[in-house]
Protein backbone atom coordinates (compact mmCIF):
# COMPACT_ATOMS: atom_id res chain seq x y z
CA UNK A 1 0.00 0.00 0.00
CA UNK A 2 2.93 2.38 -0.25
CA UNK A 3 6.42 2.38 1.21
CA UNK A 4 5.64 5.49 3.64
CA UNK A 5 2.69 3.37 5.13
CA UNK A 6 4.47 0.01 5.31
CA UNK A 7 7.67 2.23 6.75
CA UNK A 8 5.22 3.60 9.44
CA UNK A 9 3.30 -0.03 9.94
CA UNK A 10 6.94 -1.48 10.65
CA UNK A 11 8.06 1.24 13.25
CA UNK A 12 4.95 1.02 15.15
CA UNK A 13 5.07 -3.26 15.34
CA UNK A 14 8.61 -3.26 16.02
CA UNK A 15 8.25 -0.10 18.91
CA UNK A 16 5.14 -2.52 20.34
CA UNK A 17 7.40 -5.21 20.23
CA UNK A 18 10.45 -3.47 22.38
CA UNK A 19 8.17 -2.66 25.21
CA UNK A 20 6.46 -6.02 25.46
CA UNK A 21 9.98 -7.69 25.50
CA UNK A 22 11.28 -4.75 28.24
CA UNK A 23 7.78 -5.51 30.50
CA UNK A 24 8.37 -8.98 30.44
CA UNK A 25 11.94 -8.43 31.36
CA UNK A 26 11.08 -5.79 34.38
CA UNK A 27 8.49 -8.22 35.64
CA UNK A 28 10.37 -11.41 35.85
CA UNK A 29 12.99 -9.15 37.75
CA UNK A 30 10.20 -8.20 39.97
CA UNK A 31 10.12 -4.58 38.79
CA UNK A 32 6.18 -5.05 39.13
CA UNK A 33 5.60 -0.91 38.83
CA UNK A 34 8.11 -0.48 35.93
CA UNK A 35 6.62 -3.69 34.05
CA UNK A 36 2.88 -2.80 34.09
CA UNK A 37 3.35 0.78 33.49
CA UNK A 38 4.91 -0.28 30.28
CA UNK A 39 2.36 -2.88 29.38
CA UNK A 40 0.11 -0.01 29.42
CA UNK A 41 2.01 2.26 27.16
CA UNK A 42 2.11 -1.33 24.73
CA UNK A 43 -2.00 -1.36 25.32
CA UNK A 44 -2.20 2.61 24.32
CA UNK A 45 -0.01 1.98 21.41
CA UNK A 46 -1.99 -1.20 20.64
CA UNK A 47 -4.97 0.70 20.15
CA UNK A 48 -3.58 3.19 18.20
CA UNK A 49 -2.12 0.62 15.65
CA UNK A 50 -5.72 -0.52 15.35
CA UNK A 51 -6.90 2.91 14.42
CA UNK A 52 -3.80 3.51 12.27
CA UNK A 53 -4.60 -0.08 10.47
CA UNK A 54 -8.37 0.72 10.25
CA UNK A 55 -8.72 4.95 9.16
CA UNK A 56 -7.39 3.70 5.44
CA UNK A 57 -10.42 1.49 5.19
CA UNK A 58 -12.73 3.84 6.67
CA UNK A 59 -11.40 6.51 4.55
CA UNK A 60 -11.89 4.38 1.82
CA UNK A 61 -15.77 3.33 2.63
CA UNK A 62 -16.51 7.01 3.09
CA UNK A 63 -15.71 7.83 -0.17
CA UNK A 64 -17.25 5.02 -1.78
CA UNK A 65 -20.29 5.62 -0.07
CA UNK A 66 -20.24 9.39 -1.13
CA UNK A 67 -19.95 7.85 -4.87
CA UNK A 68 -23.05 5.66 -4.29
CA UNK A 69 -25.66 8.14 -2.94
CA UNK A 70 -24.07 10.96 -5.20
CA UNK A 71 -23.00 13.34 -2.08
CA UNK A 72 -19.78 15.17 -3.38
CA UNK A 73 -19.79 17.25 -0.36
CA UNK A 74 -16.99 15.41 1.05
CA UNK A 75 -13.21 16.74 0.57
CA UNK A 76 -11.91 14.07 -2.01
CA UNK A 77 -9.24 11.90 0.21
CA UNK A 78 -5.41 12.91 0.36
CA UNK A 79 -3.17 11.66 -2.36
CA UNK A 80 -0.22 11.80 -0.99
CA UNK A 81 -1.00 8.27 1.64
CA UNK A 82 -0.22 6.06 -0.79
CA UNK A 83 -0.84 4.76 -4.73
CA UNK A 84 -4.16 3.38 -3.32
CA UNK A 85 -5.66 6.87 -1.87
CA UNK A 86 -4.15 8.59 -5.10
CA UNK A 87 -6.18 6.63 -7.53
CA UNK A 88 -9.04 6.48 -5.14
CA UNK A 89 -8.96 10.96 -5.59
CA UNK A 90 -8.56 10.63 -9.00
CA UNK A 91 -11.55 8.54 -9.36
CA UNK A 92 -13.71 10.57 -6.64
CA UNK A 93 -12.71 14.02 -8.46
CA UNK A 94 -13.68 12.42 -12.04
CA UNK A 95 -17.08 11.42 -10.58
CA UNK A 96 -17.46 14.67 -8.75
CA UNK A 97 -17.12 16.88 -12.15
CA UNK A 98 -19.13 13.73 -14.31
CA UNK A 99 -21.58 14.85 -11.29
CA UNK A 100 -21.34 18.43 -11.96
CA UNK A 101 -21.42 18.31 -15.95
CA UNK A 102 -24.79 15.94 -15.38
CA UNK A 103 -27.02 18.18 -12.96
CA UNK A 104 -25.93 21.36 -15.09
CA UNK A 105 -27.05 19.44 -18.28
CA UNK A 106 -29.98 18.77 -15.94
CA UNK A 107 -31.03 21.82 -15.22
CA UNK A 108 -30.46 22.99 -19.02
CA UNK A 109 -32.68 20.29 -20.10
CA UNK A 110 -35.53 21.58 -17.75
CA UNK A 111 -35.09 24.86 -18.47
CA UNK A 112 -35.36 24.49 -22.28
CA UNK A 113 -38.41 21.78 -21.85
CA UNK A 114 -40.19 24.51 -19.72
CA UNK A 115 -39.49 27.34 -22.13
CA UNK A 116 -41.37 25.83 -25.34
CA UNK A 117 -44.78 26.16 -25.89
CA UNK A 118 -45.68 22.17 -26.87
CA UNK A 119 -46.61 20.15 -23.63
CA UNK A 120 -44.04 17.36 -22.80
CA UNK A 121 -45.24 14.59 -21.00
CA UNK A 122 -42.76 11.64 -20.36
CA UNK A 123 -43.97 8.72 -18.83
CA UNK A 124 -41.71 5.67 -17.16
CA UNK A 125 -41.29 2.05 -15.61
CA UNK A 126 -39.54 -0.91 -15.11
CA UNK A 127 -40.03 -4.34 -16.15
CA UNK A 128 -43.59 -5.83 -14.92
CA UNK A 129 -44.66 -2.25 -13.42
CA UNK A 130 -46.70 0.52 -14.04
CA UNK A 131 -46.12 4.01 -15.46
CA UNK A 132 -44.98 6.72 -13.51
CA UNK A 133 -44.54 10.26 -14.62
CA UNK A 134 -40.76 10.76 -15.18
CA UNK A 135 -40.94 14.35 -16.26
CA UNK A 136 -43.79 17.09 -16.89
CA UNK A 137 -42.84 20.24 -18.32
CA UNK A 138 -44.78 23.59 -17.27
CA UNK A 139 -46.77 23.78 -20.73
CA UNK A 140 -48.47 20.30 -20.32
CA UNK A 141 -49.81 21.54 -17.18
CA UNK A 142 -50.86 24.80 -18.14
CA UNK A 143 -52.46 23.44 -21.14
CA UNK A 144 -54.94 21.66 -19.07
CA UNK A 145 -54.83 24.06 -16.02
CA UNK A 146 -53.06 21.92 -13.32
CA UNK A 147 -49.79 21.24 -11.54
CA UNK A 148 -47.26 19.97 -12.48
CA UNK A 149 -47.68 16.09 -11.10
CA UNK A 150 -45.13 13.45 -10.59
CA UNK A 151 -47.70 10.37 -9.75
CA UNK A 152 -49.72 8.71 -12.53
CA UNK A 153 -52.34 7.83 -10.57
CA UNK A 154 -52.99 11.69 -9.79
CA UNK A 155 -52.90 11.92 -13.15
CA UNK A 156 -55.38 9.74 -13.79
CA UNK A 157 -57.66 11.14 -11.02
CA UNK A 158 -57.94 14.57 -12.33
CA UNK A 159 -57.12 14.41 -16.30
CA UNK A 160 -59.38 10.59 -16.85
CA UNK A 161 -60.05 11.69 -20.67
CA UNK A 162 -56.58 12.33 -21.65
CA UNK A 163 -55.10 9.27 -19.67
CA UNK A 164 -57.67 7.18 -21.61
CA UNK A 165 -56.76 8.24 -24.88
CA UNK A 166 -53.58 7.25 -24.05
CA UNK A 167 -54.66 3.85 -22.73
CA UNK A 168 -56.04 3.43 -26.24
CA UNK A 169 -52.88 3.62 -27.89
CA UNK A 170 -51.22 0.98 -26.01
CA UNK A 171 -48.34 3.04 -25.39
CA UNK A 172 -47.02 2.80 -29.14
CA UNK A 173 -45.97 5.69 -31.63
CA UNK A 174 -48.80 7.03 -32.72
CA UNK A 175 -49.36 10.72 -34.31
CA UNK A 176 -53.31 11.86 -34.54
CA UNK A 177 -55.31 15.26 -33.43
CA UNK A 178 -57.50 14.43 -30.29
CA UNK A 179 -60.06 16.27 -28.88
CA UNK A 180 -60.67 16.74 -24.76
CA UNK A 181 -63.14 18.93 -22.75
CA UNK A 182 -61.19 21.10 -19.82
CA UNK A 183 -63.32 21.70 -17.33
CA UNK A 184 -66.53 21.14 -18.23
CA UNK A 185 -65.68 23.49 -21.49
CA UNK A 186 -65.75 23.41 -25.35
CA UNK A 187 -63.31 20.24 -26.82
CA UNK A 188 -60.09 21.32 -28.02
CA UNK A 189 -58.15 19.86 -30.27
CA UNK A 190 -54.80 18.81 -29.81
CA UNK A 191 -52.11 17.51 -32.06
CA UNK A 192 -50.73 14.12 -30.19
CA UNK A 193 -47.66 12.79 -30.85
CA UNK A 194 -45.54 9.66 -29.22
CA UNK A 195 -42.91 7.91 -29.18
CA UNK A 196 -41.30 4.97 -27.16
CA UNK A 197 -37.51 4.42 -25.83
CA UNK A 198 -36.25 1.55 -24.28
CA UNK A 199 -33.06 1.46 -22.15
CA UNK A 200 -31.43 -1.03 -20.21
CA UNK A 201 -33.56 -0.40 -17.14
CA UNK A 202 -36.80 1.58 -17.82
CA UNK A 203 -39.12 2.27 -21.26
CA UNK A 204 -39.44 5.79 -21.49
CA UNK A 205 -42.98 6.98 -23.42
CA UNK A 206 -42.93 10.10 -24.37
CA UNK A 207 -45.55 12.63 -25.79
CA UNK A 208 -46.32 15.54 -27.04
CA UNK A 209 -48.90 18.20 -27.56
CA UNK A 210 -49.92 20.93 -29.01
CA UNK A 211 -52.97 23.47 -29.30
CA UNK A 212 -54.08 23.12 -32.51
CA UNK A 213 -55.98 26.55 -32.23
CA UNK A 214 -52.70 28.03 -30.66
CA UNK A 215 -51.00 26.92 -33.74
CA UNK A 216 -53.47 28.82 -36.06
CA UNK A 217 -54.29 31.48 -34.12
CA UNK A 218 -50.23 32.76 -34.23
CA UNK A 219 -50.11 31.60 -38.13
CA UNK A 220 -53.17 33.82 -38.75
CA UNK A 221 -51.33 36.78 -36.33
CA UNK A 222 -48.00 36.68 -38.25
CA UNK A 223 -49.95 36.70 -41.26
CA UNK A 224 -51.76 39.75 -40.58
CA UNK A 225 -48.64 41.22 -39.59
CA UNK A 226 -46.91 40.49 -42.40
CA UNK A 227 -49.57 41.46 -44.88
CA UNK A 228 -49.92 44.65 -43.07
CA UNK A 229 -46.46 45.92 -43.53
CA UNK A 230 -46.54 45.16 -47.10
CA UNK A 231 -50.01 47.58 -47.16
CA UNK A 232 -48.32 50.19 -44.94
CA UNK A 233 -45.30 50.47 -46.98
CA UNK A 234 -46.58 50.43 -50.57
CA UNK A 235 -49.29 53.13 -49.13
CA UNK A 236 -46.37 55.16 -47.17
CA UNK A 237 -44.82 54.78 -51.20
CA UNK A 238 -48.02 56.26 -52.53
CA UNK A 239 -49.18 58.37 -50.22
CA UNK A 240 -45.83 60.36 -49.42
CA UNK A 241 -45.04 62.08 -52.85
CA UNK A 242 -48.55 63.28 -53.13
CA UNK A 243 -48.13 64.55 -49.88
CA UNK A 244 -45.28 66.34 -50.93
CA UNK A 245 -46.90 67.15 -54.46
CA UNK A 246 -49.49 68.86 -52.75
CA UNK A 247 -47.80 71.03 -51.11
CA UNK A 248 -45.53 72.39 -54.52
CA UNK A 249 -49.37 72.84 -55.48
CA UNK A 250 -50.51 74.95 -52.60
CA UNK A 251 -47.34 77.26 -52.37
CA UNK A 252 -48.29 77.59 -56.92
CA UNK A 253 -52.00 78.38 -56.13
CA UNK A 254 -50.49 81.20 -53.62
CA UNK A 255 -48.35 82.63 -56.09
CA UNK A 256 -50.35 85.75 -58.18
CA UNK A 257 -48.08 85.24 -61.31
CA UNK A 258 -46.69 81.87 -62.68
CA UNK A 259 -43.78 81.52 -65.13
CA UNK A 260 -43.81 79.08 -68.25
CA UNK A 261 -41.33 76.69 -65.72
CA UNK A 262 -44.29 76.72 -62.90
CA UNK A 263 -47.31 75.89 -65.59
CA UNK A 264 -44.45 72.88 -66.76
CA UNK A 265 -44.32 71.99 -63.13
CA UNK A 266 -47.40 72.14 -62.22
CA UNK A 267 -49.01 70.15 -64.99
CA UNK A 268 -45.87 67.27 -64.22
CA UNK A 269 -47.37 67.55 -60.45
CA UNK A 270 -50.70 66.68 -61.64
CA UNK A 271 -49.47 64.03 -63.89
CA UNK A 272 -48.06 62.46 -60.86
CA UNK A 273 -50.38 62.63 -58.81
CA UNK A 274 -52.80 61.06 -61.52
CA UNK A 275 -50.30 58.49 -61.74
CA UNK A 276 -49.87 57.51 -58.12
CA UNK A 277 -53.81 57.72 -57.92
CA UNK A 278 -54.21 55.23 -60.29
CA UNK A 279 -51.23 52.91 -58.90
CA UNK A 280 -53.31 53.24 -55.45
CA UNK A 281 -56.56 52.27 -57.33
CA UNK A 282 -54.33 49.29 -58.77
CA UNK A 283 -53.62 48.32 -55.11
CA UNK A 284 -56.71 48.47 -53.85
CA UNK A 285 -58.64 46.18 -56.86
CA UNK A 286 -55.93 43.69 -56.17
CA UNK A 287 -56.80 43.46 -52.44
CA UNK A 288 -60.11 43.13 -53.15
CA UNK A 289 -59.80 40.69 -56.23
CA UNK A 290 -58.13 38.86 -53.69
CA UNK A 291 -60.54 38.72 -50.61
CA UNK A 292 -63.54 38.62 -52.80
CA UNK A 293 -63.01 36.03 -55.78
CA UNK A 294 -65.95 33.97 -56.96
CA UNK A 295 -66.75 30.71 -55.56
CA UNK A 296 -65.18 28.12 -58.26
CA UNK A 297 -67.83 26.27 -60.58
CA UNK A 298 -66.23 23.12 -60.92
CA UNK A 299 -66.80 21.12 -64.09
CA UNK A 300 -65.49 17.55 -64.36
CA UNK A 301 -62.59 19.03 -66.88
CA UNK A 302 -59.19 17.25 -68.64
CA UNK A 303 -56.62 18.80 -66.46
CA UNK A 304 -54.23 17.43 -69.80
CA UNK A 305 -56.13 19.88 -72.07
CA UNK A 306 -55.94 23.09 -69.43
CA UNK A 307 -52.30 22.31 -69.25
CA UNK A 308 -51.90 22.37 -73.34
CA UNK A 309 -54.36 25.10 -73.91
CA UNK A 310 -52.28 27.13 -71.31
CA UNK A 311 -49.09 26.53 -72.97
CA UNK A 312 -50.34 27.70 -76.06
CA UNK A 313 -51.27 31.21 -75.04
CA UNK A 314 -47.87 31.02 -73.53
CA UNK A 315 -46.04 29.75 -76.83
CA UNK A 316 -44.53 33.41 -77.74
CA UNK A 317 -43.36 34.68 -74.59
CA UNK A 318 -41.41 31.02 -74.30
CA UNK A 319 -40.28 31.66 -77.87
CA UNK A 320 -39.12 35.32 -77.17
CA UNK A 321 -37.18 34.06 -74.20
CA UNK A 322 -35.80 30.96 -75.89
CA UNK A 323 -36.94 28.33 -73.43
CA UNK A 324 -37.51 25.09 -74.13
CA UNK A 325 -40.87 23.40 -73.12
CA UNK A 326 -40.85 19.79 -71.89
CA UNK A 327 -44.51 17.72 -70.81
CA UNK A 328 -44.46 14.52 -68.86
CA UNK A 329 -48.32 13.30 -68.46
CA UNK A 330 -49.44 10.21 -66.95
CA UNK A 331 -51.83 9.98 -69.75
CA UNK A 332 -53.58 12.07 -72.00
CA UNK A 333 -56.75 12.61 -70.12
CA UNK A 334 -56.94 12.84 -66.13
CA UNK A 335 -60.54 14.16 -65.54
CA UNK A 336 -60.50 16.31 -62.52
CA UNK A 337 -63.94 18.77 -60.74
CA UNK A 338 -62.23 21.99 -60.93
CA UNK A 339 -62.78 25.37 -62.41
CA UNK A 340 -61.46 26.16 -65.69
CA UNK A 341 -60.95 29.69 -65.65
CA UNK A 342 -59.45 30.00 -62.36
CA UNK A 343 -56.99 27.13 -62.56
CA UNK A 344 -56.08 28.57 -66.16
CA UNK A 345 -55.38 31.58 -64.06
CA UNK A 346 -52.91 29.83 -61.54
CA UNK A 347 -51.00 27.62 -64.32
CA UNK A 348 -50.48 31.39 -66.80
CA UNK A 349 -49.30 32.99 -63.23
CA UNK A 350 -46.85 29.98 -62.04
CA UNK A 351 -45.41 29.32 -65.83
CA UNK A 352 -44.81 33.67 -66.06
CA UNK A 353 -43.25 33.10 -62.73
CA UNK A 354 -41.04 30.39 -64.68
CA UNK A 355 -40.67 32.58 -67.39
CA UNK A 356 -39.48 35.40 -65.54
CA UNK A 357 -37.22 33.44 -62.97
CA UNK A 358 -34.96 31.91 -66.22
CA UNK A 359 -34.30 35.87 -67.06
CA UNK A 360 -30.52 36.36 -67.18
CA UNK A 361 -29.91 32.41 -67.87
CA UNK A 362 -27.36 32.35 -69.94
CA UNK A 363 -27.34 28.35 -70.25
CA UNK A 364 -30.29 26.51 -71.53
CA UNK A 365 -33.34 27.10 -70.02
CA UNK A 366 -36.04 24.78 -69.50
CA UNK A 367 -40.02 24.23 -67.87
CA UNK A 368 -40.73 21.15 -67.65
CA UNK A 369 -44.51 20.49 -66.19
CA UNK A 370 -45.89 16.70 -65.51
CA UNK A 371 -49.05 15.84 -64.35
CA UNK A 372 -49.83 12.41 -62.38
CA UNK A 373 -52.32 10.92 -60.20
CA UNK A 374 -50.97 9.28 -56.93
CA UNK A 375 -53.09 7.79 -54.05
CA UNK A 376 -56.46 9.58 -55.17
CA UNK A 377 -55.33 12.43 -55.41
CA UNK A 378 -53.75 14.33 -58.87
CA UNK A 379 -51.01 16.31 -58.98
CA UNK A 380 -49.56 19.31 -61.41
CA UNK A 381 -45.50 19.70 -61.25
CA UNK A 382 -43.97 23.18 -62.98
CA UNK A 383 -39.92 23.00 -62.64
CA UNK A 384 -37.92 25.38 -63.84
CA UNK A 385 -33.89 25.45 -63.93
CA UNK A 386 -33.27 29.09 -62.96
CA UNK A 387 -31.59 30.55 -59.74
CA UNK A 388 -34.39 29.39 -57.28
CA UNK A 389 -35.75 30.85 -54.10
CA UNK A 390 -33.23 32.55 -51.91
CA UNK A 391 -33.66 31.48 -48.51
CA UNK A 392 -34.57 35.13 -47.29
CA UNK A 393 -37.92 35.56 -49.17
CA UNK A 394 -39.03 31.90 -48.88
CA UNK A 395 -41.41 32.46 -46.11
CA UNK A 396 -42.91 35.28 -47.83
CA UNK A 397 -43.57 34.16 -51.38
CA UNK A 398 -47.29 33.61 -50.43
CA UNK A 399 -47.82 36.47 -48.67
CA UNK A 400 -49.98 38.90 -50.34
CA UNK A 401 -48.45 42.50 -52.43
CA UNK A 402 -45.00 40.62 -51.81
CA UNK A 403 -43.24 41.22 -54.97
CA UNK A 404 -39.21 40.95 -56.18
CA UNK A 405 -40.21 42.72 -59.63
CA UNK A 406 -39.97 46.24 -60.01
CA UNK A 407 -43.66 46.13 -61.69
CA UNK A 408 -45.04 43.26 -60.08
CA UNK A 409 -48.70 43.86 -57.77
CA UNK A 410 -47.57 40.63 -55.60
CA UNK A 411 -50.89 39.12 -56.06
CA UNK A 412 -50.74 36.23 -58.13
CA UNK A 413 -49.10 33.69 -55.80
CA UNK A 414 -51.10 34.21 -53.36
CA UNK A 415 -54.32 34.50 -55.13
CA UNK A 416 -53.03 30.97 -57.05
CA UNK A 417 -53.10 29.54 -53.39
CA UNK A 418 -56.44 31.01 -52.29
CA UNK A 419 -58.00 29.44 -55.88
CA UNK A 420 -56.13 25.96 -54.72
CA UNK A 421 -57.49 26.00 -51.27
CA UNK A 422 -61.09 26.91 -52.97
CA UNK A 423 -60.44 23.45 -54.97
CA UNK A 424 -59.68 21.44 -51.38
CA UNK A 425 -56.18 21.34 -53.04
CA UNK A 426 -52.93 22.81 -51.82
CA UNK A 427 -50.19 24.82 -53.79
CA UNK A 428 -46.62 24.05 -52.50
CA UNK A 429 -43.23 24.63 -53.64
CA UNK A 430 -39.78 23.67 -52.71
CA UNK A 431 -36.59 25.64 -54.21
CA UNK A 432 -32.60 24.67 -54.27
CA UNK A 433 -30.43 26.98 -56.21
CA UNK A 434 -30.82 26.19 -60.35
CA UNK A 435 -33.75 24.66 -59.43
CA UNK A 436 -37.50 25.75 -58.33
CA UNK A 437 -40.64 23.43 -58.34
CA UNK A 438 -44.17 24.18 -57.67
CA UNK A 439 -46.66 21.21 -57.05
CA UNK A 440 -50.39 21.65 -57.44
CA UNK A 441 -51.97 18.86 -55.75
CA UNK A 442 -55.66 18.45 -56.50
CA UNK A 443 -58.07 16.46 -53.23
Amino acid sequence: MGKLFGFKMALRIFLICTLVVCSVFLLVNELIFSGIFLLLIVLILGIEFYQFLLKPYQDVHKTLSAMYNEDFSLKAPSKDKNELFHNLSNLYEKQRQSYFEQQSIQIIYNNLLNSISTGILILRKAENQDWDIFLMNESFAKTFQMPVYSSWKNLNKNLPEFVLRLNETEFNEVQQTLEISIDNQENQTYSLKTSKIKTYNYTYFIVSLDSVQSIIEKKEKQAWYDLMKVISHEMMNTLTPINSLVNSLQYFAEQEEWSSDDKIDFKESLKTIQKKTVHMLAFVENYRELTNFPSPKKVETNLVSIVNSCLQVMKPTFAENEIRIKTEYEKNEIIFPVDLILIERVLINLLTNSVYALQNIKFSKEIIIKIYSQNFRVFIEIKDNGHGIENEIRDKVFIPFFTTRENGAGIGLSLSKNIMEAHNGHLTFRSKPGETLFIMSFN
